[in-house]
C-alpha cells in the first residue's frame, strides 16, 4: 500500500506531539498512539533490530489502517556513517483516512439534434418585395435571415427558388419580374452564408397559380417566391 505524505503546511501544524503512550509492541516494533498539536490522534510505529528495515514498519502500518488509506505525518530515517540518511525510515507517524470516493466525470452532453428534413418556404411578394419590383423589403430580408439561421449546421444539396406572379400585366413583364425576384432571393442566400451545393432559379410568371386570379385575395396569394431544399445532411 502506498503511503501519502501530508503537504508541508499541514505537516508543520501537526508535527508537535502533545502526549503519547505505548499501546503495543513486538519483537520487531513498538506501536504508540500519540496526540498531535492540533488535538487529533495518530499512530507511531518504531522498527527495532539491526536486521529490520522500513518494510517492517510499512507492514505494520498496513495492518493498522486496514482498508483505510495511511497518511504519513512524519518519519525518521535511519542514519548511516556520517549521519547520512539511507532513505530507510525506522519511525513513521501516520493517520488512517477513509479512502476518497472516486468522482465520476459526468457523461458528455448528447450532440445537438440537427434537422435534415427538406424544407419549403414561401415568401408572399406583397409583404417581402417592393410593388412591381424585385427589391427585398426589410420583412423579406428578415424572413431569409431566419431561413439561413434555421439551416445552420447542415449542408444543402440543392436549393430551388421559383418566382411567381398573378395574371395581371403583360407576359413579358411577369416573366422578367418573377425571374428577377427569384434571382434576388438566391443572391441574398448566397451572400449571407447559406451552405448549398447548387441553386436552381426559375421564373414561372402566372403559369402556376395557387389561387384564383379573379379575386384580389387570390392574386395576392399567387404573387410569391417559393424556396425548396433537397439533399440536406448534417455538417
Amino acid at each position: 500500500m502506498k503511503m501519502r505524505l501530508l503537504p508541508a503546511s499541514a505537516l508543520a501544524a501537526l508535527i508537535v506531539v502533545a502526549a503519547g503512550c505505548t499501546t503495543a509492541s513486538g519483537p520487531t516494533y513498538n506501536l504508540d498512539i500519540v496526540t498531535l498539536a492540533n488535538g487529533s490522534q495518530a499512530y507511531r510505529v518504531q522498527c527495532l533490530g539491526l536486521l529490520e528495515s522500513s518494510m517492517a514498519c510499512m507492514k505494520k502500518v498496513t495492518e493498522i489502517c486496514g482498508n483505510k488509506e495511511p497518511l504519513r505525518v512524519s518519519s525518521t530515517d535511519r542514519a548511516a556513517s556520517g549521519f547520512k540518511p539511507e532513505n530507510d525510515p525506522r519511525e513513521i507517524m501516520f493517520v488512517c483516512q477513509a479512502p476518497q470516493p472516486v468522482v465520476q466525470a459526468p457523461p458528455p452532453p448528447p450532440p445537438p439534434v440537427v434537422d435534415t428534413q427538406p424544407r419549403t418556404v414561401t415568401l408572399n411578394a406583397d409583404a417581402n418585395f417592393e410593388i412591381n419590383k424585385y427589391n427585398l423589403l426589410p420583412a423579406g430580408k428578415q424572413a431569409l435571415d431566419k431561413f439561413i439561421a434555421d439551416s445552420d449546421g447542415v449542408n444543402i444539396g440543392t436549393v430551388v427558388i421559383d418566382g411567381h406572379t398573378d395574371s395581371t400585366g403583360s407576359k413579358a413583364l411577369n416573366d422578367r419580374l418573377s425571374l428577377r425576384r427569384a434571382e434576388t432571393v438566391r443572391n441574398y442566400l448566397q451572400s449571407h452564408g447559406l451552405h448549398a451545393g447548387q441553386y436552381q432559379v426559375h421564373g414561372y410568371a402566372a403559369t402556376k397559380p395557387v389561387a384564383s386570379n379573379a379575386t384580389a385575395a387570390g392574386r395576392a396569394q399567387n404573387r410569391r417566391v417559393e424556396i425548396q431544399t433537397s439533399g440536406v445532411t448534417a455538417r
